[in-house]
């Protein structure tokens, strides 16, 4: 049953600093909190503006983030109501963390560099032959792509997404999910910066070890491949 928000929670107005972020997280709080359950209809942006204190602007993209997230659903000609929580929805809690804080580059390759050589082993023990057959045809578009930084730098991560995807494991492609998309705005210039020589390298060897179901050098390159890139990175760039 779906109720309308009148007397409960009391939102407190927001200081003016990161205030589309301070919504986000007042609204988010109540949420998964439980304070306003599923089905639940939230105030007009106007409504949440004066209660909040800020402008309808920042109410806005604060809803919208949520919405993006899972949390809420919009109903046309009805309004803004609290979804069903679901896993997804922690997972997705990520996302705002990493993307609305300034994310450095490196803490999100210090996460790959741990991480990555462990889903590069799943998938050399579950992938099938159709993840083989994505990856091979993911690098040759990457191989197609050497004079455009931009395409080739989407095919980088979905190579890595398409390693995570034949993990079979939910947890690794969710959050490989949420890293691609975090490193999507700043992979171009990573690419720029290094050249594509490593990656075609790294990426052939990787995707050879798959085929051969060899995870112990799978691992390695992988392992090689994230800490390589760290560390021209830190010099950088450069051969």
């Amino acid at each position: 049953m779906q109720g309308n928000i009148t007397e409960g929670p009391v939102l407190k107005p927001v200081r003016k600093e990161r205030v589309s972020r301070q919504v986000f997280d007042q609204l988010k709080e109540q949420i998964v909190k439980g304070q306003w359950p599923a089905g639940t209809k939230l105030p007009s942006e106007h409504e949440l503006s004066k209660q909040l204190n800020v402008s309808r602007v920042s109410v806005r993209a604060a809803l919208q983030m949520l919405v993006a997230l899972g949390l809420l659903e919009t109903r046309h000609g009805e309004g803004t109501f609290v979804r069903e929580l679901s896993g997804d929805i922690y997972l997705n809690a990520l996302f705002p963390l990493l993307a609305l804080s300034k994310t450095n580059i490196f803490d999100v390759l210090e996460y790959r560099r741990v991480m990555d050589p462990g889903a590069v082993v799943l998938a050399s023990e579950r992938a099938n032959a159709e993840d083989l057959a994505e990856l091979e045809r993911i690098y040759h578009q990457m191989e197609k792509y050497r004079e455009d930084y931009k395409a080739f730098a989407h095919a980088d991560l979905e190579f890595h997404l398409t390693i995570a995807k034949a993990t079979k494991n939910p947890i690794f492609i969710k959050v490989n999910t949420i890293i691609r998309d975090i490193l999507n705005a700043s992979m171009e210039g990573i690419v720029r910066a290094l050249g594509i020589r490593d990656g075609l390298h790294y990426h052939r060897e990787i995707l050879q070890a798959l085929q051969a179901r060899d995870a112990s050098k799978a691992e390695r390159l992988m392992r090689e491949h994230v800490e390589r890139t760290i560390q021209r990175l830190k010099e950088g760039g450069g051969t």
